[in-house]
């Protein structure tokens, strides 16, 4: 049973194969998500953003033209952009991008990517609701 609407996903990572799986792991996912956009490197990304509404963003670090922590640094000072979730998935570990990264309020997972960590972050910004009911 799907928990959480999430409706608009940006995947960035210059890799279109690993854009790829990880949209069957959003599908695969307990989120239900609707449309998944998909950039190559942050200034796609951007000019995506720009024209969609995007409600969560699954982003690599290491990409040509525009990597993720410059993309990070740009949605981060922008006023529409900077509240939206961001995950960081990358090969990338290093103290620095994690400070940053959790200064931010991002989250974080480490290559290779599965579905239980995926949504174990995608959860820290869409928890799932818990209802009690009183049956009397």
């Amino acid at each position: 049973m799907k928990t959480e609407l999430i409706k608009h996903v940006l995947i960035i990572d210059d890799e279109p194969s690993i854009r790829v799986f990880q949209k069957v792991l959003l599908r695969r996912s307990k989120f239900e998500v609707g449309h998944i956009y998909e950039a190559g490197n942050g200034i796609d990304a951007i000019d995506i953003m720009s024209r969609n509404r995007i409600d969560l963003i699954l982003t690599d670090i290491n990409m040509p033209v525009m990597n993720g922590i410059e993309f990070l640094n740009i949605i981060h000072n922008h006023q529409q952009f900077r509240d939206i979730p961001v995950v960081a998935i990358t090969t990338e570990g290093g103290e620095q991008l994690l400070n940053m990264l959790a200064f931010w309020g991002h989250g974080y997972i480490n290559k290779p990517l599965s579905l239980p960590v995926l949504e174990q972050q995608i959860s820290k910004f869409y928890g799932i609701r818990n209802e009690y009911h009183l049956h009397g």
